[in-house]
């Protein structure tokens, strides 16, 4: 996640991705008992900029993938990297490792949610950054569903971060393509529990656009259909509480709005 929400307002084209259908979707690097599910619930915590950005445009931001900070994002194992080195050597591909790898993370696009049954105050403290924020929340379910409605010629999926050991060189399974090494990140990450909709354009009308500046691209949704509640900030002053419902309102969001449940006084 980090960098990725603070990338957020950079965005400056409009996209929109055809979803794969949640419950293939997400397949990818799941054991048994860990699956994602139509129920599995997802938050997105927000600062007040952030949200209220969302209410005038109703949009996510998919950060580019080479905007993350972190320096193991889209990296490979030494096994990975030693197939593609080979694959370049007989001439099977046009460019070398460095070259495939910088193609990679210039030509995903990532929008992140984290995990969760509740709220999480680390979540609190690293991505909403005031007393003034709020955490979207929706479901698997409701976010396929919302992203299935926009039509374009790129894929888009849903899947379950795996955190790793890169220098270990674990067992990646990026079949059928290469993009899903982006469902992987490194274990001190482990924290995050982040669900990923990840947009590819390595092939493509947009494929030549790898290497321009844009920092990701914006996704215009339906709020109604997309939002499960809006959950306000634990140490929230009242006046941004009443502030966030009567903003709602103003743009037609009838959505739950509520206070964390970490606010309330414990017995």
């Amino acid at each position: 996640m980090g960098k990725e929400q603070d990338m957020e307002e950079q965005g400056s084209s409009v996209d929109a991705p055809r979803i794969v259908d949640a419950r293939s979707a997400a397949r990818l690097n799941e054991r048994p008992g860990e699956r994602l599910q139509r129920s599995t619930v997802l938050w997105r915590y927000l600062n007040a900029a952030k949200l209220f950005d969302f209410f005038e445009n109703a949009t996510l931001f998919f950060c580019r993938a080479d905007h993350f900070s972190d320096k193991f994002e889209g990296a490979f194992t030494p096994t990975l990297r030693d197939q593609i080195s080979a694959s370049y050597a007989r001439g099977e591909i046009d460019y070398n490792y460095e070259q495939f790898k910088r193609r990679m993370r210039q030509s995903v696009y990532i929008n992140c949610w984290h995990r969760n049954q509740d709220d999480s105050a680390a979540m609190w403290a690293l991505y909403g950054k005031s007393d003034c924020a709020v955490a979207l929340t929706t479901t698997v379910g409701q976010l396929s569903d919302t992203l299935r409605e926009a039509d374009t010629e790129h894929e888009a999926w849903i899947a379950r971060v795996e955190y790793v050991k890169h220098w270990s060189d674990p067992k990646l399974d990026i079949s059928p393509d290469y993009a899903r090494i982006f469902a992987y990140k490194a274990k001190a990450y482990e924290y995050e529990k982040e669900v990923r909709v990840i947009i590819d354009h390595t092939a493509g009308p947009h494929a030549a656009t790898c290497g321009e500046p844009d920092a990701g691209l914006l996704v215009r949704v339906d709020a109604m259909r997309l939002l499960r509640s809006i959950v306000i900030a634990p140490d929230a002053p009242p006046w941004f509480e009443k502030l966030v419902r009567q903003s709602a309102l103003r743009y037609g969001i009838r959505t739950p709005v509520r206070r964390s449940k970490l606010a309330a006084d414990p017995i």
